[in-house]
């Protein structure tokens, strides 16, 4: 799925994908976020916040810009725009591992309020917005009581009171106040002169104030000039505490916990999307990420970008794009390690698949050797049909030689019971091909054209 973004600055509108989208609206505040699963929060948060404005949830998009489901323009469709930040891995795996889960409250996406901490406690929604939600009740936070923040004291005069909040502040006349702590249990004599008073909890006469401080007579009275206001916490505190967050995750808790924690009620579900964007609704696809460390045959460049690493960080925003496009995602491997040949075979074959497709490198000796390439089992015809779509898709985009498609027996193509095919994107011997495999705008670039080339062919089969 794209969405329509009106450029605030340009006064362009641009299609961007959905999860890119959801990334730029979560990098924000990812970048300042160092626990991954707090991280995750973000990009359900980010892509609750979308969700509101879809069509299919009864949004409307911009109401600046029609035909546009955001703007950039800062404090309208987002409280901070939409900053230009591209999207790390940190925030892409975020996106990539909740899969399409929002935050919902009797079937609707919530308004995802957030704030940096809450001091102990969050606030209701009466409190601070003036009506009552039910997802944003008030919730005891220990995970961030004791963190002291810089910047929480602040000092006026009462000048400065009276200026900023628009008031005039009488200073009082022969009247005494007892100021609790500092100045109390006055005795004062009828004419007004003070007799004796406590001072910080400490008993003093009214001679002794005048010959200690200097005073002209015990006839006198006081008035604070400047205050200090010390704050506990940092920003309106409905919603998730940012702070509480971080430190629930660093105890190990999910992200499931934390939402769960600081929304009240709500559910964490899949997106509703439009059939349309769902051209792989119904298929189920194995990916495989050759290779991986202890394996002996793993490829390796010039510049020490291993093979295993650069597949499988490629499948993972394949398999990001596929479940996008409505498909069921089969991973032969998600961890670093190498997985055999006979069990990726299994694991495949345990799944009634309709294709599967392993993300390979080349190698060769002579470093020269580069573009891309593919395989599949003879009478394999419908992988020989998907190849070549792939082929026509990923060659303009990685800017490299189409070295063609080709039949071959590898154990993988002959072992797997579905149609399969293995598709070498780049040499990972060849310099220019390595600086590519370890770009994550072009390890994007690659998994978008393969996912392109997948729903073409669906496509034109019918």
């Amino acid at each position: 799925m794209r969405c329509n973004i009106f450029d605030w600055e340009s006064s362009e509108e641009h299609s961007v994908p959905i999860w890119e989208l959801i990334g730029r609206m979560a990098a924000f505040n990812i970048k300042e976020i160092s626990h991954q699963e707090a991280a995750k929060c973000f990009a359900i948060i980010a892509r609750t916040e979308l969700a509101r404005r879809l069509n299919i949830y009864g949004g409307s998009g911009c109401e600046k810009h029609k035909g546009c489901e955001l703007c950039t323009e800062p404090g309208h469709c987002l409280e901070l725009g939409l900053p230009k930040i591209s999207s790390s891995e940190r925030v892409r795996a975020a996106v990539r591992d909740t899969g399409n889960l929002i935050i919902t409250f009797d079937g609707k996406p919530i308004k995802p309020y957030y704030h940096y901490r809450c001091g102990g406690a969050t606030e209701n929604s009466e409190n601070v917005i003036g009506n009552r939600i039910t997802y944003l009740r008030k919730v005891f936070c220990e995970y961030c009581r004791t963190i002291d923040d810089e910047g929480k004291d602040k000092v006026f005069s009462i000048e400065e009171l009276e200026r900023l909040l628009n008031i005039k502040i009488e200073k009082p006349k022969d009247v005494y106040y007892d100021i609790k702590g500092i100045f109390d249990n006055l005795d004062i004599d009828e004419q007004g002169r003070i007799k004796s008073l406590n001072i910080g909890g400490k008993f003093f006469k009214g001679t002794e104030i005048v010959e200690r401080l200097g005073l002209n007579s015990t006839r006198f009275n006081y008035m604070p000039v400047r205050f200090l206001i010390s704050c506990i916490g940092i920003g309106h505190g409905l919603g998730l505490c940012i702070t509480g967050a971080e430190e629930m995750a660093r105890r190990g808790m999910s992200y499931e916990d934390i939402l769960y924690y600081y929304y009240t009620g709500i559910r964490i579900e899949e997106m509703e999307m439009p059939e349309e964007d769902k051209p792989l609704k119904g298929k189920v696809i194995a990916l495989d990420a050759a290779s991986g460390e202890d394996d002996s045959y793993e490829g390796k460049g010039p510049g020490g970008l291993r093979e295993g690493e650069a597949n499988l960080k490629i499948v993972m925003e394949l398999e990001m794009l596929l479940k996008e496009a409505g498909a069921k995602v089969c991973l032969t491997r998600t961890g670093s390690k190498h997985i055999n040949l006979s069990e990726r075979a299994e694991i495949a074959n345990s799944v009634k698949t309709d294709f599967f497709i392993s993300i390979c490198q080349s190698a060769f000796p002579n470093e020269s050797a580069s573009g891309t390439e593919a395989y599949h089992y003879r009478e394999d015809k419908e992988a020989a049909m998907l190849g070549s779509i792939i082929l026509e898709e990923i060659s303009p985009e990685m800017k490299c030689r189409n070295r063609g498609l080709r039949t071959a027996d590898f154990y993988i193509l002959k072992e797997v019971k579905c149609s399969t095919l293995q598709l070498n994107i780049l040499y990972i011997t060849n310099p220019q091909d390595e600086k590519k495999l370890a770009d994550p705008d072009m390890r994007r670039k690659a998994a978008e054209a393969i996912a392109r080339g997948i729903i073409r062919y669906y496509g034109q089969i019918g």
